[in-house]
């Protein structure tokens, strides 16, 4: 938009002032630019005509000038046109230039002819047409006039089929880019279009020569590597054939140029992972595989040396040169598959939480009717007893039948005693029953031999019923994470695969070769990347300047990574530089001044933006404690990094302390997860004590009653939520800090002024042990969290203003 004249009044005799003469002068650039734009756009379509007709074929024609005047857009037309003259008329090997002057005239008179009819100029067969007859035209009056073979006739219908060819591939290539919806948008089609296009341009350029090298082919060269760097092998291939194709038809014949590039580029794409380096002589070995098959010793060493130089240049040439050629493949189809897929993920993994929730609901109903109907009975006992004893014996008619209710009565009145002790005698029948009981010795000995075998089986049924209900747990389990993975992917809007592109050649240059790459963008604009590569090529990474250069190839600035490592493979998780920063301090105190503590700690970014702090006290102290503490909170802190929602977390560790090992194993565990981009903060407690919290000044305790994990099949947290600000603090704690209350704990975190977390923790725990008066000791453990809100430095104010 043009700014709007400013008129300054100057007194007569007077100089004008500076701000005046600037204004003028703003307002006079601002009247030319809508003309230099004009201008601008009609000389590149002049030079487009210049070099799609300086592009020969089979050694001496030039059918793309009148392609290029048939397919470019009207209103730049006859700048195409004159573009495309002085090409046929500047020296060439073009034998007849009158021939395609007089084809582009004839193609510029039907699109004028034609230009009103608009259902007519915008068919796809337009411009091929518009392109094919003139040049069919022209070239069978030609081949009459000279009297041709059928040989040159066929070539000259060659040619035309050639321009029609070359229309199409122009007038796609420019509506796609003239579209503006970016490389990033185009179809697999409109690439291919774009691809060929830009090999009539470069095609120019294969006569221009530097002794026997040809200039044109070391950019042909240059461009197929940067396809493959970008592309990988699909990228490579499709450009080194498109490429190779269009310049072996520069010579009469097809000459080794097609199958060298072509086999060229495939094999730079395939090295592309490994390194430009690789990529590089990959190509160079390839091509001078398939130049094996060519004579011509001197065209072979030419070639090389084209090759040679392609490659030295593409090494040579700065990583970030190519890199708008990530978004060239990566289709705007392929946004749209990926969009559908990431439904049909989400509904599947939402469907699928959906029946393991069935499942587990069925495993439970299926296990109170089972344990309803088959939990062993104390009654079963006495029956087997009777049956054994009584069956064979002649008073049975006396017992079991005109006196069946107070025989009865003896049996039931062992139970108590059997539930007491274990076992029975003689004397716990009563008096009528034993004096009438001939083998009352084998009855007290039946009774005592059942009873012992169904307290083995209740007591195995008991062990079942919990394996049962952990079992059914487990599917409950696994249908909450399920639901956790389909509501996270739910979050996320997009998936940036030019990010992904460019994340992928940080980490080849760095050293690390990725197996996957996940750039995601949630609602909030928030970009979150995952990463998957091997465990070995961990440590070779320098964190800080790939993280530097990733955030230069997304335009976002990024946090230090959250690495993670399962089975061979490294996983790491990284998030946009959040609002909020944590300084951490934590504190130990070893019960007895022993060497292991019962309390386990951990503290680490999830790659999501979010600092988590966690504290796990084990049941006790010394080394049974400690193996509680740290394998809740060793697991606890695996499965969160691994993605894995709290909650469900919390389960899995819950039934790994239930099952492994027969004695009882009990653990607390208290978590703080702060959003540093929102500045909440969550507090999840599972048995553990208070948390205190610093807002504004304001120190308050926050307590939430809860069970701790390992004793109930069932483990749940208890929340409680809250917002800090700049400067306020979160306080963590094991119980051992509060032997002796916690009114002091509370003044002591309002009163403090200092700077380092690490100073209140280590004093909150000398405190707290200095207190203690009751002549014992415990584990004492406190974890610090400040958040703070950083001024940045200019160094980052220059490249969040870039990344903008």
């Amino acid at each position: 938009m043009a700014k709007e004249k400013v008129a300054v009044q100057v007194p007569e005799g007077q100089a004008p002032p500076v701000s005046s003469r600037r204004a003028d002068l703003e307002n006079w650039l601002a009247a030319l630019l809508p003309g230099f734009r004009a201008v601008a756009r009609q000389a590149v379509f002049f030079l487009v005509g210049l070099l799609c007709a300086r592009g020969v074929v089979f050694g001496k024609y030039a059918p793309f000038g009148v392609a290029a005047v048939a397919a470019m857009p009207y209103h730049s037309m006859w700048s195409t046109v004159l573009g495309c003259a002085i090409g046929y008329l500047l020296p060439s090997q073009v034998s007849v230039p009158v021939h395609y002057i007089a084809a582009i005239l004839a193609a510029a008179a039907i699109r004028w002819t034609m230009n009103d009819l608009v259902r007519v100029r915008q068919h796809p067969i337009f411009a091929p047409m518009t392109a094919f007859l003139p040049m069919l035209c022209t070239g069978l009056a030609l081949a009459f006039v000279n009297g041709s073979t059928a040989s040159g006739t066929a070539m000259y219908v060659a040619e035309s089929l050639l321009a029609g060819g070359a229309a199409y591939f122009l007038a796609h290539a420019g509506a796609a880019l003239g579209s503006r919806r970016g490389v990033s948008g185009l179809s697999g089609q409109e690439i291919a279009c774009v691809l060929l296009s830009l090999g009539i341009l470069l095609l120019a350029f294969a006569d221009l020569t530097v002794g026997s090298i040809s200039i044109g082919h070391i950019v042909a060269v240059l461009g197929i590597l940067f396809a493959a760097r970008y592309g990988g092998v699909a990228g490579g291939g499709i450009s080194g054939i498109a490429v190779g194709t269009l310049f072996s038809l520069a010579t009469t014949g097809l000459n080794y140029v097609s199958g060298a590039y072509a086999l060229g580029g495939l094999m730079a794409g395939v090295f592309s992972p490994v390194g430009r380096l690789a990529s590089a002589a990959a190509f160079v070995v390839a091509n001078g595989v398939a130049s094996l098959q060519v004579g011509n010793q001197a065209a072979v060493v030419s070639g090389l040396y084209e090759v040679m130089a392609a490659s030295i240049l593409y090494i040579a040439l700065p990583k970030e040169i190519g890199g708008k050629l990530v978004g060239l493949f990566s289709s705007g189809d392929d946004h749209s598959r990926s969009d559908g897929l990431r439904r049909s993920v989400i509904m599947k993994l939402d469907y699928a939480a959906k029946a393991l929730g069935g499942v587990s609901e069925s495993v439970e109903e299926v296990s109170r009717k089972l344990g309803a109907a088959c939990a062993p009975d104390i009654n079963g006992v006495y029956k087997k007893a009777i049956d054994e004893i009584c069956m064979g014996c002649g008073l049975k008619v006396y017992c079991w039948e005109r006196n069946y209710g107070d025989s009865m009565n003896a049996f039931n009145d062992l139970t108590s005693r059997l539930r007491t002790r274990g076992r029975i005698d003689r004397s716990d029948f009563s008096p009528h029953f034993a004096t009438h009981c001939s083998r009352l010795n084998d009855m007290v000995e039946c009774v005592n031999r059942n009873y012992e075998q169904f307290t083995v089986r209740q007591a195995a049924e008991g062990r079942v019923a919990q394996v049962r209900n952990m079992v059914a747990n487990q599917f409950t389990t696994t249908s909450r994470m399920l639901e956790d993975m389909a509501s996270e992917m739910e979050l996320f809007e997009r998936f940036d695969f030019a990010a992904a592109q460019g994340v992928s050649e940080v980490l080849r240059s760095a050293g690390v070769t990725p197996i996957e790459v996940s750039c995601r963008v949630d609602q909030f604009n928030r970009m979150s990347i995952e990463i998957e590569a091997m465990q070995v090529e961990r440590m070779r990474m320098n964190r800080g300047a790939v993280v530097k250069e990733i955030s230069r190839a997304c335009g976002r600035l990024f946090e230090t990574p959250c690495i993670s490592t399962a089975q061979g493979k490294c996983r790491m998780q990284m998030s946009e530089r959040p609002v909020f920063r944590v300084q951490t301090g934590c504190y130990q105190h070893v019960c007895g001044g022993g060497q292991l503590c019962g309390d386990s700690y951990a503290c680490f970014n999830d790659g999501s933006g979010r600092q988590v702090a966690l504290i796990s006290d084990g049941m006790g102290s010394g080394g049974r404690a400690a193996v509680d503490g740290a394998m809740a909170s060793g697991i606890f802190s695996q499965l969160v990094k691994a993605g894995i929602g709290f909650d469900t977390a919390l389960k899995i560790v819950n039934s790994a302390l239930v099952v492994k090992s027969g004695d009882e194993s009990l653990a607390t565990i208290d978590v703080a997860v702060l959003d540093l981009f929102s500045g909440c903060v969550e507090l999840r407690k599972a048995g553990a004590p208070i948390t205190i919290l610093r807002q504004g000044g304001q120190a308050k305790r926050i307590d939430a009653p809860s069970l701790p994990i390992g004793i109930l099949n069932d483990a749940r947290f208890a929340k409680m939520d809250a917002v800090l600000g700049d400067g306020d603090l979160v306080v963590l704690m094991s119980d051992g800090a509060l032997a002796a209350g916690d009114d002091w704990l509370c003044e002591a975190v309002e009163q403090w002024q200092g700077l380092s977390p690490q100073d209140l923790a280590e004093e909150l725990v000398a405190e707290a042990v200095a207190r203690r008066s009751d002549g014992h000791d415990d584990d004492v453990t406190v974890l610090v969290l400040r958040m703070t809100m950083p001024q940045p430095l200019p160094k980052e104010e220059k490249e969040e203003e870039k990344a903008g």
